[in-house]
């Protein structure tokens, strides 16, 4: 089993990859976090950041585990562009929960479809396994590795992960609206203690809008430090957001919640 639990930030910014040429140094790319840790290799939603995947040539196994937050056009659009898909010698588990009706081969067979897109299911060559998972599910992968799933309040539902392994903890929660879960013991429970939190911080603080799934920094903040998180990094960037925007949300984060950082696309960290 390695000994290394690492994590690699492919994409960081959320809804749509674009820039008006002021953000360079913190990237563009859509929601992807790399994970490798107990002999696993782990991908964490398929945004245009997967495509990035191709250059770790360490995390480069026969095996890989993509787990979907939920199947926002921003979580998915980086499928088609991601080239260990079309190799034969690969294989992927897809895991994901149940969306209107539709288990999750039925929503990545309705998504790689005409009109949406040029090519199906069947145009990718590696093995794709597909499981669809509940909110609560406890996954093992061996190795040592758990991975343990919480549900997260976003139009259309979204789930959370946190990856275990040598006694070391990841939560990826992205795509949360924060104020939705105010007295949520159980989100609390998830997270509690973690050594590196992923989370939303879409807005603003004071500017997160109601219903639309995605919190604040100051929210990130405050439930970082209740949960006794020891770190904490800030995601799905706004697209409208600059580098200097992202810095500065950085330092007033910070003044919250210390071991709080702003990751950029291929941004590496160990725990």
């Amino acid at each position: 089993m390695e000994d290394k639990f690492e994590v690699v930030f492919l994409g960081t910014g959320g809804s749509c990859a674009y820039s008006g040429g002021d953000r360079s140094k913190f990237g563009i790319n859509t929601p992807c976090v790399a994970v490798r840790a107990g002999g696993e290799t782990m991908l964490f939603d398929a945004g245009s950041g997967i495509v990035g995947f191709a250059g770790l040539e360490e995390y480069h196994r026969k095996h890989v585990r993509l787990f979907f937050s939920h199947y926002h056009i921003d979580h998915v659009n980086g499928l088609l562009f991601c080239p260990h898909l079309f190799d034969r010698g690969k294989c992927f588990d897809f895991y994901g929960h149940a969306s209107n009706g539709k288990n999750l081969y039925g929503i990545f067979n309705g998504f790689l479809s005409e009109p949406l897109q040029p090519v199906s299911l069947g145009s990718f060559t590696a093995q794709l396994r597909f499981h669809t998972i509940s909110a609560g599910d406890v996954i093992g992968l061996g190795g040592g590795v758990t991975v343990r799933t919480s549900a997260l309040s976003h139009p259309g539902g979204s789930t959370g992960y946190r990856v275990e392994c040598g006694g070391k903890s990841l939560c990826y929660c992205t795509d949360i609206e924060l104020s939705r879960h105010t007295g949520d013991s159980g989100l609390m429970s998830f997270i509690k203690d973690t050594d590196l939190l992923i989370l939303d911080a879409g807005f603003e603080d004071g500017e997160a809008i109601k219903g639309w799934g995605h919190s604040s920094w100051r929210e990130c903040a405050e439930w970082a430090g209740l949960a006794g998180a020891r770190n904490l990094a800030l995601f799905h960037y706004d697209f409208r957001l600059s580098d200097a925007d992202i810095e500065t949300m950085e330092q007033k984060v910070k003044a919250v919640f210390p071991k709080a950082f702003a990751p950029f696309d291929g941004m590496r960290i160990t725990l």
